[in-house]
This record gives C-alpha cells, sequence and structure tokens, in this order.
C-alpha cells in the first residue's frame, strides 16, 4: 500500500498569474519626448494603466522612463494630516499638502515582472510613526518601527510570519504606547523612547500570554486584555510598573470572569471606554456581549450570545466598534450563497442583533479621527454615516473606489481607479491631486504640456512642477502621433513571456536602428513553471467563506474537491462553490481511508462511490462534477487508481514532505516553506491546503495565510493554474 499525500489546495490562485505587461498610446513631439501607458495585472490590485514620460536620445531613452500617475494601492497618512504617502508596485510618492507638491520618495528603475501585494502599514495617529513587515525570505520577514519624517528604524520582531492583510500592532489613541506581539507573548513600547534607543529592556515590557488579539485599546489611558477566562483593565500609566513587577502585582485590575475561555490565536473582541463591557467573536462564529456584574471579579453577565445563522450568506469577516452611548455595534462582510458580490450589514447589539444598514459590494469601513463617523465605498459611491444614528451624512460618486483614509473630520482621501481626491464634506468639494490611471495620455500641440484622458472622455492636464494634475472644464481636441520625422515609436513582439508586447524607438535615416524603450522587456525568458492549487473540504465547511473571499477578490477559478458527506450536510455551500464559477472535483462519496476498510474494495464498489457523488452533486447543484478525483486523505494503490480510470476518472496527485492534515500544530512558515521546497525541487506541481478539517483542530489553518502562499510562490516565478493545465 503507498499513501500519497496530496498536499492540496490552493485558495486565491492569485490574478491568473500570467502576468501580461502591456505597452499602448504611445505619442511622441517635436522634441523626441515620448508618453505611453503600460498595463499589468498585479496581485491585489486592479489591472490599470500608468503613464510614463521618456525623453528620446541617440536612438533610446535617455534616462529611465518617468512615471507621472501614482496609483493608491496602499494610502497612509503621516504627520498629523500634513503628509498622504502613497504606494504601489512602482514605489512610494508623498503628496505635501502645503506646497500641494507629490514626490517620489522610493520608485525602482524597471517594471516589476512579478508584482507582489503591496503590503499594509500600521500608522500612529498621530503619523509621527508606522510599522511594517520588512520581507526576509519568502514567507517571513521584520516587524519594524520607523519614524516618518527621519526614516530611523528598529526591529520589534524577528521571523515574523509576512501579511498582506494587516500588521500585528495596536496603537494608542495619542500615539503614545505600541502593542505588539512576540513568542506568544504581548509586549508594549514607547515609540519615540524606542526610536531614540531610550526605551528599558523587552523583558521589563511585557503585558502577559497572548496576540494581539488578547489588547484592546478601550480609550487614550486605559486598556482591556484577556487572559484565558479573566479580563483585565490595565492602566497605561502603569504598564512599565506591571512589567517590572508583573510576577509580584498581576496584570492590571481584573474586571470579571468570562464563561469561555479566550483563544488569542482564532477569537477577538472589543472594549467599551471604561472595560466595564465587552463584546467578543469566537471562531468568527459566536457573538457574545457581556457586562460586568460588580467589583468583585465574578461571572459576566451574558447580554447577548448567538452564533452566526444568516442562511442567505456565509460569514467573511466582522468588525465590533461602539457609539458615543459605549453601546456596541457589529459590522458584518458577508458572502450570499447565490454567488452575488459581497455585502455588509450592519447591527445594533443589546438583547438581540437588530440589524440597521445593509450595503452591497461595500468595501472595510473607517472610522473618523473622533469615532462619530464612518466611511465607507460601495462600487463608485463613497458614503459617510452617523455612528449613532446610522444616518447617512454624505455621498461622493464619480469612479470606482480602491481605499480611503481621514484626513481629518471634514477632509477624506479617496484614492480611486481614475484618481486620488481631496474631499471637504463641510464644502462638498472634491480636488483632484494626481491621476491614478488613463486611458491615454497625449501631447497638447499648443504649449507640449501633457492631457490625459480618463472615462468618459474626462481630461486632466498635468503640472511637471510639483507633479499633479488638474482636471479641464473643456475637452481639449489632441491626438496621439508615431513618429516625428527623426524617430518612430511602435509596439511589437517580444520574446520575453512576461510581457504581451514591447514598446520600441526606430530611428529614422541612413542609420537606422531600432530599440526598446525597455530593454529588459525584449529579453528571450522562457515559460514560467506551473502550479496548481486545490481545496479538499471533508465533512464541515470550515475556512469556505474566506477562501471564496478571496478567490473573487484575486478574480481567480479554483477546484475544490467534494465528498458526499461535505455535499449531504452542506448543500448551500456546496451551491455557493459553484455560483462563484469554481470548479469541483470528486473524493469519493464518502469519508472513509479505502486503504484500511474490512470489507472488500474493487472496481464495482469504486464505480458505484464515484458514481453516487455525480448525482448528489448533480442533485445539489445542477451540474457535474468535472472527471478528477482522489480518495479521502490521498490514502491510495494502484488498483483504486486503475478502477478510477477505468471509470473514467483522472487521479490527481501530489508528494511533498509535510501534510497539513497530519501536523495540526504545525506553523504556516512551515508548512509553506515545505511546499515550496518541494515545488522547487519538483520544478512545478500541486500544492494543498485543507478546508473543512474533518477531525481535530487545526492551530495555524493554511487557509488563513493564502496570501503569504501565493506571493511566495509569484516571487519565485511560479504560473497559477488550474489542475487541467498541469
Amino acid at each position: 500500500m503507498k499513501k500519497l499525500f496530496f498536499v492540496i489546495l490552493s485558495t486565491f490562485i492569485l490574478f491568473q498569474l500570467s502576468a501580461e505587461i502591456s505597452f499602448g498610446n504611445p505619442d511622441i513631439n517635436m522634441n523626441d519626448e515620448v508618453l505611453f501607458t503600460v498595463r499589468q495585472n498585479s496581485t491585489g490590485a486592479n489591472p490599470y494603466k500608468s503613464v510614463f514620460y521618456a525623453k528620446i536620445k541617440d536612438g533610446a531613452a535617455e534616462t529611465s522612463p518617468r512615471l507621472i500617475t501614482c496609483y493608491p494601492e496602499q494610502m497612509e497618512l503621516l504627520s498629523g494630516g500634513s503628509i498622504l504617502q502613497l504606494r504601489n508596485r512602482y514605489g512610494t510618492a508623498r503628496y505635501y499638502r502645503e506646497s500641494g507638491e507629490l514626490k517620489w520618495i522610493t520608485k525602482i528603475e524597471k517594471i516589476p515582472e512579478h508584482a507582489l501585494p503591496v503590503a499594509p502599514y500600521s500608522v500612529s495617529p498621530d503619523g509621527k510613526f508606522f510599522c511594517r513587515i520588512e520581507r526576509t525570505s519568502a514567507v517571513s520577514g521584520c516587524l519594524v518601527l520607523e519614524a516618518a519624517e527621519s526614516g530611523k528604524s528598529f526591529v520589534l520582531t524577528e521571523n515574523i510570519l509576512l501579511s498582506y492583510e494587516k500588521v500585528p500592532v495596536k496603537w494608542a489613541p495619542d500615539s503614545s504606547v505600541l502593542i505588539y506581539e512576540k513568542n506568544d507573548s504581548v509586549y508594549f513600547c514607547n515609540p519615540d523612547a524606542v526610536i531614540r534607543g531610550v526605551e528599558i529592556e523587552e523583558k521589563y515590557r511585557s503585558i502577559g500570554r497572548g496576540t494581539v488579539n488578547s489588547i484592546c485599546w478601550a480609550d487614550s489611558k486605559s486598556l482591556a486584555y484577556i487572559d484565558d477566562y479573566l479580563l483585565y483593565k490595565i492602566n497605561t500609566r502603569e504598564l512599565y510598573t506591571l512589567g517590572l513587577y508583573s510576577g509580584i502585582i498581576g496584570q492590571g485590575k481584573a474586571m470579571g470572569r468570562l464563561p469561555f475561555k479566550f483563544d488569542s490565536k482564532a477569537d477577538t473582541f472589543s472594549s467599551n471606554s471604561d472595560v466595564t463591557s465587552i463584546v467578543t467573536c469566537q471562531a468568527n462564529r459566536l457573538f457574545s456581549y457581556l457586562v460586568v456584574q460588580s467589583s468583585s471579579c465574578d461571572y459576566m453577565d451574558v447580554v447577548y450570545s448567538r452564533p452566526y445563522t444568516d442562511s442567505t450568506a456565509s460569514l467573511v469577516d466582522t468588525m465590533i466598534l461602539w457609539n458615543d452611548y459605549d453601546s456596541p455595534v457589529l459590522w458584518q462582510e458577508k458572502l450570499p450563497y447565490n454567488g452575488a458580490p459581497e455585502k455588509c450589514a450592519v447591527y445594533r447589539l443589546s438583547t438581540k442583533a437588530s440589524q440597521v444598514l445593509e450595503i452591497q459590494d461595500s468595501g472595510r469601513p473607517i472610522l473618523s479621527p473622533d469615532g462619530s463617523k464612518i466611511a465607507f465605498f460601495s462600487g463608485a459611491i463613497l458614503y459617510i454615516y452617523d455612528v449613532n444614528s446610522w444616518k447617512r451624512i454624505a455621498e461622493l460618486a464619480g469612479e470606482k473606489i480602491a481605499s480611503v483614509l481621514w484626513m481629518n473630520e471634514e477632509v477624506l482621501c479617496v484614492g480611486g481607479e481614475k484618481s486620488v481626491r481631496l474631499w471637504n464634506l463641510r464644502k462638498n468639494i472634491a480636488e483632484t491631486i494626481t491621476l491614478s490611471s488613463a486611458i491615454a495620455a497625449y501631447w497638447d500641440n499648443a504649449d507640449y504640456s501633457i492631457v490625459a484622458e480618463t472615462n468618459g472622455a474626462v481630461y486632466y492636464r498635468y503640472n511637471a512642477e510639483n507633479n499633479t494634475w488638474k482636471r479641464l472644464n473643456d475637452v481639449i481636441p489632441v491626438s496621439a502621433k508615431n513618429q516625428n520625422g527623426r524617430y518612430r515609436v511602435f509596439t511589437g513582439t517580444t520574446q520575453n513571456k512576461q510581457f504581451k508586447n514591447s514598446l520600441y524607438i526606430r530611428t529614422l535615416g541612413s542609420k537606422a536602428v531600432t530599440k526598446a524603450v525597455f530593454p529588459e522587456s525584449t529579453v528571450k525568458s522562457p515559460a514560467l513553471k506551473k502550479v496548481a492549487l486545490v481545496f479538499d473540504f471533508y465533512d464541515n465547511a470550515d475556512g469556505l467563506p474566506r477562501i471564496l473571499s478571496n478567490l473573487k477578490k484575486y478574480n481567480v477559478t479554483g477546484t475544490f474537491f467534494l465528498n458526499g458527506e461535505f455535499i449531504r450536510r452542506y448543500p448551500l455551500e456546496t451551491q455557493q462553490i459553484v455560483a462563484n464559477g469554481h470548479d469541483c472535483a470528486s473524493m469519493f462519496f464518502t469519508v472513509t481511508d479505502l486503504t484500511r476498510n474490512s470489507f472488500v474494495i474493487n472496481e464495482e464498489f469504486v464505480r458505484r462511490g464515484l458514481g453516487r457523488n455525480e448525482d448528489e452533486f448533480y442533485e445539489c447543484t445542477g451540474t457535474e462534477l468535472s472527471l478528477y478525483w482522489h480518495t479521502p486523505y490521498y490514502a491510495v494503490t494502484p488498483e483504486l487508481i486503475t478502477y478510477g480510470d477505468n471509470s473514467g476518472y483522472s487521479y490527481v496527485n501530489s508528494f511533498h514532505n509535510l501534510s497539513e492534515f497530519d501536523n495540526p500544530e504545525v506553523r504556516p512558515e512551515v508548512l509553506i516553506r515545505t511546499y515550496y521546497d518541494d515545488i522547487v525541487r519538483q520544478n512545478g506541481g500541486i500544492i494543498p491546503i485543507v478546508g473543512g478539517f474533518s477531525e481535530g483542530y487545526h492551530v495555524y489553518p493554511l487557509y488563513d495565510y493564502l496570501d503569504v502562499l501565493i506571493s511566495a510562490l509569484i516571487d519565485g516565478g511560479y504560473e497559477l493554474v488550474g489542475i487541467e493545465d498541469l
């Protein structure tokens, strides 16, 4: 008997990873200056066209072409709101509100062939400091604290798992204290003291066991901290005393006892301003509103405790808010079972959850600095609501929105697919500061200024002095020219598999020569090695909402292996997989190890088992399973493979040195490194992630770290494909 661990699964096979970089819309003027666009599919961001400028000298670009648009893949507010930082695959730019100037702080000289997601920063409320994860390997990095103005930095934690969703830190509302995690413990520091090198040793700054999920800021002067069953209130003025004498005086003031154990790896919570009420979210399933009874540290009163039970949509994520009256509000992101776009719902919590709002196709909400207003976008509209009344205050339309920041209580920065705008709520005026992307850019023949066209024949003029754009009220008649008598610019074929085409400059005259604007775009490259990521679901739907949400986010089609137990127990989830456009394959009609069963496993049994799974899947979804299969747990013999072949099925296998299913305690970085090394050794293949564990509890399920896995593969030059393309 041979046991083959297929190593399953992938999650969101990101962006259809044939990166396909394409050049277009060249326009040359009589001064030998060229404008052109570059379009590229990128992880975690919609495809967009960036506008470049190049000066031709001696038949080639004199210097590396200059980027003159700036897409807001990530935005941060620095220096008390006076500086807006914009980051994307090409580098980091900063907009200085006082001077109205946009400057590139860092910028790469070449077009990134394997563009990774732009990792988030966590910025202090005053904008003086920020934390980031500095990548040191394919899956890990260092947690770095950096001063925004001076650029001085300090490593808080080494060998932390990469994340393209959040940075595991929490800032005090007044920016005076930073909370971070290290080796399953929670620590604090004064960011200014750390940067100046005068902070006390870390061993004297420990708060207690857990992760950053164990702690939250109640207000600028107090923290709420949960250790197993006990809720504590910690005064920030006592942090250093607690750190020095925690073994003697404990972890703060004990407020109450929870009726369940809090698991900081899977659970989250939030507290009101005086730590007399909390809302917990257990494994994103069970929501409880608890209130302190008395000062004697008794069990807390359970005001509300209910599991998530919406029969129309699965739950992706939850955010807990508190209004001015210290009443809790739940913001939930949901994925409808019928395949519709994600939606969000808002509930007031008391003895019951009362829905006050539902938003279709919504982004994650952003609270105003004082917490009284909330901003969120749905498609091409940005909404502002009052957190207490949940009445709409204002809205801004015009283009699909990518990201939003509050500059202050009255001004928001709105990063759209076409432009970045500053929106003044009081005046209801939105001022464009730069373009995110453009359909094309042209030379204005009257003065050789640059004009760009966005959607709907809207035009902007470029201010070369401060690198910003201003919308034009009138349509200017402009057209592109591909030659000027000395040079001709055009797009042509290339042997580089990462590029759809290349942009060339042809010198006209007796010494005719043709050169690429970006020479690297013509370098012959081999086709990318292929990796397939598939999803194995046994007898529950753990991880499915998160997986489907990420697949939708990255516009990827996955392959799901389902067995009869899952289909019978989770018909809505099975239909949801199909409704979201994903392929489904067979894992037999029951969850059992076919190599260890006491009864006879013959060809007739396998045929009937595969056929029964087909019928149950069709009855549930009205569609057919694909003709791929594998046995439960990938336990297989040559005879079983032959039986499946004779039934018309192709068996799917993979070979890895470690199985997530059999190692529930394995850390994700170890698992990802193992899978990655195996793929390198095998020159491609299949990688496994398990959803719906049939037995046991996995501490670090790999589906929670799909962004890290995908990015490691992309950075290694792999193309993510369906199993049929292997």
